[in-house]
């Protein structure tokens, strides 16, 4: 009996199809698989007996990737469709099936049970490239200080939906062979883990780390907290839908069949395009077709809105500006604008004090807009400003301005007046949280309203949206759910959607 299966899989490492070559010759059939853009294929040629012993063991062994779409039973396929060639890279990551995970518990000897008592009585024990200690407050806000973020190891999967608000998809995502960092809602805001309620999870990712699983386990913890200097994968799972935050070097070395070149980390990558947006152009074909990209990122001084016409440059139709990382100018910049301006700057300062004394990080574009807001409403950072909106549970927002100025002829977001539409409502004593889920629910709205109009000027059917922004749930549901009514909505699936 002969039969085709189809696994759709958004990526070209071949370390998921090595992993179904292994499951076809222990389960001795007849078989043989090819990979191909965006899918591969399982040629199996067997008894009816033998195939539903090889599916049996497929749905029981073969492990979830990140990258992993549908599968199904095809009747017939187009030979001229090239396959992909297999060259030999080794993956980066430990690939832990559940055959590995168990024959790593049943053979361990680790001895971490000092280590133990010193993390019971509240010392930060070493582990590889982890600092790790139990849930306290004081620990936490210490690394905090030093701008380390706070991230949970759950070392026993079983309390994933005890100890946060999770779906399937995010199961699924986290239990991925890649075991990328998802952020998590806690079900209960705890301040010894998470003073916003929400914190970057993952499981258990190497040998190691499922001994250390097995030791904490035997002493009754369930999960750690950590802090590394290490670029670890991050993820997110919208509209079932898996996309790649950051990741420097988890899923490298790569190579790109496009460009016939090994890429050893996402910089490298990414750095070898003129953007996020060409890279993303690149990765799905459409280098020659009419697009819209809008680029917005926390990471990069040069967040935008541009166009790609068929046969021509691409061009910038909205510029974010590159303002300067001082608290005086800005006011100076808000009070420019008019009389009623330099008075609200005026008497904000007088009722938050705290105004002069405000530093803001050495950022640069977006990132320092958001986070000047975020300080005149004497928020700590930008991510205690985005959980607080995350938080809000609201459906209606207040209306925070975001328009364009013309400046040498081009268009720039005037942060003048969305900052002073957010200090107006500060002072009228609007609280904070309304104040954040506007912010990002008037950010969607820019991006919706000004992609509309520059589809409808220029016919685009395709929109690219990349930049860590769209990591922000907010604002990816409300940008998804309206746009994609009409436009293809592109966005990096095999590649991360910005720089770290």
């Amino acid at each position: 009996m002969k039969l085709i299966y189809k696994i759709e899989y958004n990526a070209t490492s071949f370390y998921f199809k090595r992993l179904i070559d292994e499951l076809i010759k222990n389960s001795n059939i007849d078989a043989n698989t090819k990979q191909y853009f965006g899918f591969i294929l399982i040629f199996i040629d067997d008894e009816l007996e033998n195939i539903e012993k090889f599916f049996l063991n497929l749905e029981t062994n073969l492990p979830y990737s990140m990258f992993l779409k549908k599968s199904y039973l095809i009747d017939e396929f187009n030979e001229e469709i090239k396959e992909l060639e297999d060259k030999n890279i080794k993956e980066n990551f430990e690939i832990l099936t559940n055959r590995k995970v168990k024959d790593i518990l049943e053979n361990s000897n680790f001895d971490f049970l000092s280590q133990i008592v010193n993390l019971n009585r509240s010392f930060v024990v070493k582990f590889e490239d982890l600092e790790l200690f139990l849930p306290n407050k004081n620990l936490k806000e210490n690394f905090e200080k030093e701008n380390y973020e706070i991230r949970l190891l759950a070392t026993n999967s079983q309390i994933l939906t005890d100890l946060f608000i999770i779906e399937e998809p995010e199961i699924n995502l986290l239990c991925s062979i890649e075991r990328p960092l998802l952020k998590l809602k806690l079900k209960n805001i705890n301040e010894n883990i998470s003073s916003s309620g929400y914190i970057f999870t993952r499981l258990v990712n190497s040998s190691k780390e499922v001994e250390l699983s097995k030791a904490l386990k035997e002493q009754n913890i369930d999960y750690i907290l950590y802090v590394t200097k290490k670029n670890e994968l991050k993820a997110c799972n919208f509209e079932n839908l898996n996309f790649i935050i950051s990741d420097d070097k988890t899923l490298y070395p790569k190579y790109d069949y496009k460009k016939d070149l090994i890429f050893n980390s996402s910089s490298e990558y990414l750095n070898s395009f003129s953007n996020v947006y060409n890279a993303v152009l690149h990765e799905h074909n459409l280098l020659n077709k009419t697009s819209i990209g809008v680029y917005f990122s926390l990471n990069s001084k040069n967040s935008f809105v541009d166009i790609k016409v068929l046969n021509e440059e691409e061009k910038r139709v909205i510029y974010i500006p590159d303002i300067k990382s001082n608290m005086n100018q800005i006011l100076e910049d808000i009070s420019s604008l008019d009389e009623n301006c330099k008075r609200l700057v005026d008497n904000f300062s007088k009722k938050y004090p705290y105004v002069k004394d405000i530093k803001l990080s050495n950022n640069s574009g977006f990132s320092t807009i958001i986070e000047a807001i975020a300080k005149l409403l004497n928020i700590e950072s930008i991510k205690d400003f985005e959980d607080l909106a995350l938080n809000s549970g609201y459906v209606d927002a207040l209306q925070i301005d975001m328009k364009l100025i013309k400046i040498d002829n081009k268009n720039y977001l005037d942060y003048r007046k969305t900052i002073q539409s957010i200090m107006s409502y500060k002072m009228a004593d609007v609280e904070n949280e309304t104040l954040s889920f506007s912010f990002y629910e008037f950010l969607a709205e820019f991006i919706i309203d000004y992609l509309r109009e520059i589809a409808r000027k220029t016919n685009a059917k395709d929109i690219v949206l990349c930049g860590d922004i769209f990591s922000n749930r907010q604002v990816f549901h409300k940008v998804y759910k309206e746009l994609s009514k009409k436009y293809n909505l592109i966005l990096p699936t095999e590649y991360a959607m910005d720089y770290i």
